[in-house]
């Protein structure tokens, strides 16, 4: 008897010190599974009324499944592939949830005030626009908690493009700017100000101003130059100054063997909740 018992036991070492060393494998499999899922690109979101109430969806390959089904409506849904984000009116006021369509698993973001306007990337990071009690702001869940990105000014329009965040904000002048934040390090970059600058984003590395308009334009500099570059904050007199100091920065660049030029920065970081 302790004979089978010892060779039992060695089996389930063995097999456990397996699993060890496969599972990295089967994790890098997985991944691939994800990533060729979100290249399909084939997951398309929406909203439909039942029973009274507006619900959220998702379809599949030619396949519809609500991910809502609750006496409340829930709307604005949005998705980079296997997740999607919306809001759902849940405390009278606009809540952010989560759901991961390979799990089938909700999660909700926010419990408080009003919460609008959800982006979510492929890892399932999501950004959105939250009222503070005074004027909208950015909130930024990174997977495992929930941070306020901007304080004082407006700030709207959030979006993701892999490790950044761009958004425009609004001083009291009422002068937006649009503004890039490394989620890496932690911190934000001012790009330029204007009209314009109220909705960027950033594609394939570029920044776009008025970004999906007629008037879009693309920016003189990219996300990687603004870090690298280490621009100083813009201040909302001081435009036209500014777009002549992106002049200058790119003749530098130009005539710098290295292509970097150095100048200092006044960073900003969001404060934990």
């Amino acid at each position: 008897m302790r004979k089978i018992f010892v060779s039992w036991s060695a089996s389930l070492l063995i097999a456990g010190l397996l699993f060890i060393g496969v599972r990295p494998i089967l994790a890098q499999q997985l991944d691939a599974g994800l990533s060729d899922y979100i290249k399909a690109n084939d997951l398309q979101v929406g909203t439909e009324v039942v029973s009274g109430y507006q619900q959220v969806f998702y379809t599949y390959q030619g396949s519809k499944h609500f991910i809502t089904n609750e006496s409340r409506n829930s709307r604005s849904p949005f998705t980079n592939g296997r997740y999607v984000a919306y809001v759902s009116d849940y405390n009278e006021a606009g809540q952010i949830f989560l759901y991961d369509t390979i799990s089938d698993s909700k999660t909700q973001l926010t419990f408080l005030g009003t919460n609008l306007n959800p982006r979510v990337d492929y890892k399932g990071r999501v950004v959105w626009e939250g009222w503070d009690g005074n004027t909208w702001q950015i909130f930024f869940f990174d997977g495992l908690s929930t941070k306020q990105l901007t304080t004082g000014d407006t700030s709207l329009n959030p979006d993701f493009s892999d490790d950044y965040i761009s958004y425009g904000r609004r001083d009291i002048t009422d002068t937006w700017r649009a503004v890039v934040y490394s989620i890496n390090d932690n911190k934000s970059v001012d790009v330029t100000t204007g009209e314009k600058a109220r909705n960027p984003k950033i594609k394939n590395g570029d920044i776009y101003l008025a970004a999906e308009s007629l008037a879009e334009e693309k920016f003189s500099l990219s996300v990687d130059d603004l870090f690298l570059l280490n621009l100083a904050p813009l201040s909302e007199s001081t435009e036209s100054a500014d777009t002549q100091s992106v002049n200058t920065i790119l003749d530098e660049l130009s005539a710098t063997p290295s292509g970097v030029v150095e100048i200092p920065i006044a960073t900003e970081s969001g404060s934990t909740l």
